[in-house]
């Protein structure tokens, strides 16, 4: 498991917003790094849920060890129809999957996020430096109706991609 820049992921928590109580803050991850620690510090501070979904094969090790009790902790099956068994939106979703996983079904990946985020929400993408995805995120980001896109350089391995969902650009 990489450690991702302490210096880095505070610039990058800046994102979400403390103005509102109650926020709800989606991971989904391949276990590939340790970002999961600072987003469980940073909803526990802000009293805000946090979902974790991970996509390795086995429960990771770190699952065991949480105690924040408004944090979720599942396995998420990516050829899932939904990824969103209840009728919880979120106001932030934090991406970080490898690229060979992503530039599979990318298209289809999006689609699914659209569905689970409130309206202006924002989408983080942890994308590794180089890889595929992120020689086409912005067009895709664009096709699967998300806007204002922006690229962070804040961290050595990883290009950080935003975007924010709106309401009504959708067809």
């Amino acid at each position: 498991m990489k450690r991702v820049e302490k210096s880095g992921v505070d610039m990058l928590m800046q994102i979400v917003s403390n103005h509102y109580p109650n926020q709800q803050i989606l991971h989904i991850t391949d276990c590939s790094n340790d970002l999961h620690d600072y987003l469980i510090e940073l909803a526990k501070e802000r009293n805000y849920e946090y979902d974790l979904k991970y996509i390795c094969d086995d429960e990771p090790g770190f699952s065991k060890e949480i105690t924040y009790d408004r944090c979720r902790v599942q396995r998420l099956d990516l050829a899932a129809k939904a990824y969103n068994r209840h009728a919880r939106l979120y106001e932030y979703a934090f991406i970080t999957i490898g690229d060979d996983l992503l530039s599979e079904n990318l298209e289809d990946f999006l689609k699914k996020i659209y569905r689970l985020m409130k309206n202006s929400g924002i989408v983080v993408f942890l994308l590794e430096k180089g890889g595929v995805v992120e020689k086409t995120i912005d067009k895709d980001l664009e096709d699967g109706y998300f806007v204002a896109t922006s690229h962070i350089d804040i961290f050595k391995e990883y290009d950080v991609v935003n975007a924010r969902k709106m309401h009504g650009w959708h067809r």
